[in-house]
């Protein structure tokens, strides 16, 4: 028998990526989405993986959609074991990640946690096909990863996946506790005590030094860079402008500066170097044989002729060059 479960489509990227097949309403602006004629979500039998987990997260919850969960796990299996190059599905690792594990959240928000599940070195973000349950639904509630807060309290979300198993501690206020002292912003918990580190607030990630002042701007924190907007929170999927090169930076959903990867973001493809700028007025071979230019603004040219020194380039639907030789 097939087991379905309520959910949604995925979106679109290339680089890392594999293949999605999804759904979305009508006026979902990801590319290759689709609904019937009747406007009623199709049943989903892919999900979005990828060999970069700064890629799958962000799943948005559509519960007039439908995952046929045989047929997902079924693909999940088969793209693991073609990245791993193991003969056998018992042999590949898995590992569940569920982010934050951790979260305060004021009353009536809600809040999405993501469940990402680790195969042969491939993620895929199975929060809309995950079992996830609270142990005190009254304080707050789960339906496929977005938890609400109904009343001050504390309670557990468990979330399980493939016979594993991951809990969130959800921690409802009434007001979250921020206090301004000599230009800097401190966050308190429940208990009256100053953070530090990482802390999920109401749904964005903040990051607290030692002292517990909040931290703004470009940051480095463990060999990865990340940028805090000037109220606090991490950029996630969003482009940054240094203003001391003035270039483009991408930043994940994960919240780590993407490097050396394509970017698809709505119709537009773009591309990061190792160093993170974004490609500008430059060409791309990122394999060999195959080359791509990026436009002033950074978009990939795509179904079109340019002139570039002289010579006229012509690039097909994907953006890759038909005349790399310039004959």
């Amino acid at each position: 028998m097939k087991r379905f479960i309520p959910s949604v489509c995925l979106s679109i990227c290339i680089g890392s990526s594999f293949l999605i097949a999804g759904c979305g309403n009508n006026s979902s602006p990801i590319e290759n989405s689709f609904t019937n004629a009747e406007g009623k979500a199709e049943v989903v039998t892919e999900l979005y993986s990828s060999t970069d987990i700064g890629d799958v997260y962000n799943s948005d919850v559509d519960l007039s959609s439908s995952f046929d969960v045989n047929s997902i796990e079924k693909k999940m299996t088969e793209l693991a074991m073609a990245n791993s190059g193991v003969d056998s599905e018992e042999n590949l690792e898995r590992h569940l990640i569920v982010t934050p594990a951790d979260m305060d959240i004021e009353l009536q928000f809600k809040v999405p946690v993501e469940s990402i599940f680790l195969e042969g070195g491939v993620y895929t973000n199975v929060s809309n096909i995950a079992i996830w349950t609270s142990e005190n639904p009254d304080i707050a509630g789960v339906t496929q990863g977005e938890i609400t807060a109904y009343k001050v309290g504390e309670t557990n979300i468990t979330v399980s996946y493939r016979d594993i198993t991951k809990t969130v501690h959800v921690n409802v206020v009434e007001k979250t506790k921020w206090e301004e002292k000599d230009g800097s912003w401190y966050y308190y918990d429940a208990n009256g005590k100053k953070t530090t580190g990482w802390k999920s607030i109401d749904g964005s990630w903040y990051y607290l030094s030692n002292n517990g002042s909040m931290l703004t701007g470009w940051q480095k924190i463990k060999d990865n860079t990340y940028y805090f907007h000037s109220t606090g929170p991490m950029a996630q999927g969003k482009w940054v402008q240094n203003p001391d090169d003035k270039a483009w930076y991408y930043f994940n959903y994960n919240g780590k500066m993407a490097t050396h990867k394509w970017i698809k973001d709505g119709a537009n493809t773009y591309y990061v170097h190792g160093n993170g700028k974004m490609a500008v007025d430059e060409w791309i071979n990122p394999d060999e044989g195959l080359w791509y230019y990026m436009l002033m603004d950074g978009k990939m040219a795509r179904d079109r002729a340019i002139d570039i020194k002289g010579i006229s380039y012509q690039f097909d639907k994907d953006g890759k060059c038909l005349n790399p030789d310039g004959n």
